[in-house]
């Protein structure tokens, strides 16, 4: 079951445009499946960041959530790939935050890459 929930959300990552943001402080998302991402890059000491929520609404937790933040050029392909975690358990119907200092780019992409479901509820 894992593989396949892996293998929906690639398809539908493939499937997802660049959304990210061309300048500091856009905010941008996705969805996939029962989340939903939400992110904006920033300047922070020199650096970007790209910070955001992942949005649970299934009715399960999800743990181990795996972000894909790719930096894209002017013709939205990937030039660079950073990987980053949500930390902790993300509970049914709520949001988790994430932060990743990424390589400089015209725009970026945040995808889920894989993710293991929890039990029923938030208990």
């Amino acid at each position: 079951m894992k593989g396949r929930a892996i293998a929906v959300i690639g398809i539908m990552a493939l499937v997802t445009l660049g959304l990210g943001g061309t300048r500091a402080s856009a905010l941008s998302g996705t969805s996939v499946g029962a989340f939903r991402v939400e992110w904006e890059t920033t300047q922070r000491n020199g650096r970007t960041v790209v910070s955001g929520y992942v949005h649970n609404e299934h009715e399960m937790r999800a743990e181990n959530v795996r972000l894909l933040v790719e930096g894209l050029d002017a013709g939205n392909t990937p030039v660079t790939k950073k990987i980053t975690y949500v930390t902790g358990t993300i509970p049914n119907r709520d949001r988790a935050y994430f932060e990743a200092t990424v390589p400089a780019a015209a725009s970026y992409r945040v995808t889920i890459e894989s993710f293991d479901r929890a039990g029923c509820g938030n208990g």
